[in-house]
């Protein structure tokens, strides 16, 4: 039994689909046809049952029969009467009996005068009309029984005629005969039908075993819910058929009071997606493009990159998936790529530089052009070379130097002093999302400076302690200038890079200067 259970779990899908098709089709015609066929033998047997009696009332009504049961004696004449009325009417025997049950007919001559056999011609010989199925000198048979009445209308014998049940099983037999060419025929179709049914059912579902696509669904559910990026799935109708765990985090429906709950068990499922993204309108959503469409999407203080494609089944679209992927990542990866290739192109400078330098050094000291070459010496001590050289030398992470490099060039184009303090020196890191992270926020600081003029009196320090990057930036400014300062700080762009780097952010402030201590998460390389 076990080794049965086996072999059929690891039959294919379509010889599964076929035998349970074909068993659900060969038990349906069966049935049927076993019922109709009782329904047929039933019916063949009450209509031969009233042909019997319409027989019989025939035979007892005959003159000879009569006379012949009122002298109580059989004679030629009844035996050859009897005998053509069995052939006539196809029937196994025609027997006229006595009420002492003594035949005076019968098929076999050998049994004339013999006691009737059967027991079931009692009702006969009280004056009823009867049908029965009884055992006999000719076998089993259907019998029917007619009393022989004389004038005064005085019960004198019984007429008993029949036909073997087989024969009445041969009769039935041939009016099936029709239905059992259909049924066979319909046997036939049902394993045609179970066939087709199975492969095109195996078809809709891309030849794929039930195993198969449990797989593919649990890892389709596993790429939803393990990505990093918030993914939607909606019908034609544009409403939100699937979602993943991170949109439904970023789209988290808000509770009455205004605010959002940590509970996950509000679905999204079933809202329209302009509800959700009002620029999916303009995306124009399943207007017939075939292909992927991007976009930058701004949502609650972050850039995420929208990406819309449509679903197409049998060449119909029924529907798209959205992506949103936050783009910080994106400006993160492509500050460390402009970062470390201003840190190169830093590194390569200085060392060509460095080799013409000693060249012009080694010819001034040569020709011993003492003055000159003191001149030359304060030239190539230039603010701007020092501070290259001191990023690269007490900023072990080139990615950060070069930012910093980056970011006195802007100081500089402007005639802005840019000086930085560095203490301790900063270590390398492989924590390259707090990096970034600090990278966007000291750009901020930055930029607002730069925009406002307020680099004058600027001053920076900036080193790392007990794990974290602390910097600090402190400058002169106004009050209405302190507080558009303390409110662009407070933004949710801002706070939610902190968040991503467990950062602090301290603000003083007098009638005078504002002080701004900004501290990050920063994990020494090797930690």
């Amino acid at each position: 039994m076990i080794k049965l259970k086996q072999k059929w779990k690891n039959q294919r899908l379509w010889v599964k689909l076929t035998f349970m098709v074909l068993v659900t089709v060969a038990l349906t015609v069966s049935v049927l046809y076993l019922s109709l066929t009782n329904r047929i033998y039933e019916a063949t047997q009450t209509q031969e049952e009233e042909q019997l009696l319409s027989i019989a009332e025939i035979v007892a009504a005959q003159p000879l029969v009569i006379q012949t049961l009122s002298n109580g004696a059989t004679n030629p004449e009844v035996q050859t009467y009897a005998n053509q009325i069995t052939e006539t009417y196809q029937l196994d025997f025609v027997v006229v009996m006595t009420m002492d049950r003594i035949r005076l007919t019968h098929p076999d001559p050998e049994k004339i005068n013999a006691p009737f056999q059967g027991g079931d011609e009692e009702d006969a010989l009280s004056g009823q009309e009867t049908t029965s199925i009884a055992q006999g000198t000719l076998g089993q048979s259907l019998r029917a029984f007619v009393p022989v009445f004389n004038a005064e209308n005085v019960e004198i014998g019984v007429v008993a005629i029949g036909i073997k049940t087989t024969t009445l099983a041969s009769i039935a037999k041939k009016t099936m005969q029709p239905f059992s060419v259909s049924f066979a025929v319909s046997l036939l179709f049902g394993a045609a039908a179970a066939i087709f049914t199975a492969f095109q059912l195996k078809t809709q579902m891309y030849n794929l075993e039930p195993i198969e696509i449990a797989r593919l669904l649990e890892e389709r559910n596993a790429m939803l819910e393990n990505t990093k990026d918030a993914i939607l799935v909606t019908d034609k109708d544009n409403r939100v058929v699937l979602s993943n765990l991170e949109a439904k985090k970023l789209f988290r429906p808000a509770k009455a009071d205004g605010t959002t709950g940590d509970e996950l068990d509000e679905s999204i499922v079933g809202l329209p997606i302009q509800s959700l993204l009002p620029v999916a309108q303009d995306l124009q959503l399943l207007a017939g493009k075939d292909k992927t469409t991007d976009r930058i999407y701004h949502q609650d203080g972050v850039d995420y990159l929208l990406s819309t494609a449509p679903i197409t089944v049998a060449k119909k679209v029924i529907g798209q998936i959205i992506l949103m992927r936050d783009a910080t990542e994106l400006y993160l990866l492509t500050d460390q790529l402009f970062n470390a290739a201003t840190y190169t192109t830093t590194l390569q400078t200085q060392s060509h530089d460095f080799l013409n330098k000693l060249h012009v050094i080694y010819g001034l000291a040569d020709l011993e052009e003492y003055e000159e070459l003191n001149d030359y010496l304060g030239k190539i001590l230039e603010p701007e070379q020092e501070f290259s050289h001191r990023m690269i030398f007490l900023v072990k992470n080139p990615v950060i130097a070069g930012f910093l490099i980056g970011e006195r060039s802007k100081f500089t184009e402007q005639n802005y002093p840019f000086m930085i303090e560095v203490y301790p020196d900063v270590p390398p890191t492989t924590d390259h999302t707090a990096v970034q992270c600090w990278i966007n926020i000291i750009r901020f600081l930055d930029q607002f400076i730069l925009e406002n003029r307020l680099a004058d009196d600027l001053q920076i320090h900036f080193g790392f302690w007990n794990d974290r990057l602390e910097t600090v930036y402190e400058l002169q400014l106004e009050p209405a200038m302190k507080e558009q300062l303390t409110e662009e700080l407070h933004a949710p762009v801002i706070s939610q890079l902190l968040k991503r780097v467990d950062g602090q952010l301290e603000i003083e402030s007098n009638e005078r200067w504002i002080k701004i201590s900004l501290k990050t998460a920063y994990r020494k390389e090797g930690n």
